[in-house]
């Protein structure tokens, strides 16, 4: 069987997609903007080079039913700086919950009482208790009219190593538990 993208609905693209390309890592995007956190989990998220170090997000332009910029695009844009947690398979559950579309004037890390940590004082800080974290700037985006979502490719400045690490992916619709490969 042989399936034309550009005959299908842009839905059916991102299920094929999604439940074909896979494991996908989750990057839990935390970014601050005026002092207010910003927390939501990304499956589109890659590495794609080590000089420079560049891992790239697939973010959305609008929140659904909102109109309004999502959070994570806009403040990324503006404050080019982001930290990327990634996600353990004991946090799952609040990891999915601040996927959650939420106005802009309200804070998944106040929403869902989840603690922070800052490591390093020029950028966001990470949820307390991740093992793994980047600390990235805004390296640069691709952007055209007809994307529903924009690559953001962040150059990782620094990263954050806390003992043992059992990563998190999306498979298709689901979860996935990794192993490390320490």
């Amino acid at each position: 069987m042989i399936i034309n993208f550009n005959e299908i609905e842009s839905i059916e693209r991102y299920k094929l997609m999604s439940q074909n390309i896979i494991p996908r890592p989750i990057a839990w995007i935390m970014t601050e903007n005026n002092r207010r956190l910003n927390l939501a989990p990304f499956s589109y998220f890659t590495g794609v080079s080590s000089v420079p170090p560049l891992v790239m997000v697939s973010i959305g332009r609008v929140k659904k039913g909102l109109n309004e910029p999502k959070d994570t695009f806009k403040n990324i844009k503006e404050t080019k700086k982001a930290t990327i947690c990634l996600v353990e398979s004991s946090m799952k559950d609040i990891m999915d919950k601040t996927g959650e579309i939420l106005p802009s004037n309200k804070s998944e890390v106040e929403e869902f009482n989840i603690e922070t940590k800052r490591i390093l004082e020029d950028f966001p800080p990470i949820v307390k208790g991740v093992k793994r974290a980047f600390f990235t700037t805004l390296y640069g985006t691709f952007e055209k009219d007809e994307m529903a979502t924009i690559p953001f490719f962040l150059k990782i400045e620094s990263m954050y190593i806390n003992g043992e690490f059992e990563p998190l992916a999306r498979v298709g619709k689901g979860y996935a538990k990794l192993v490390d490969m320490e």
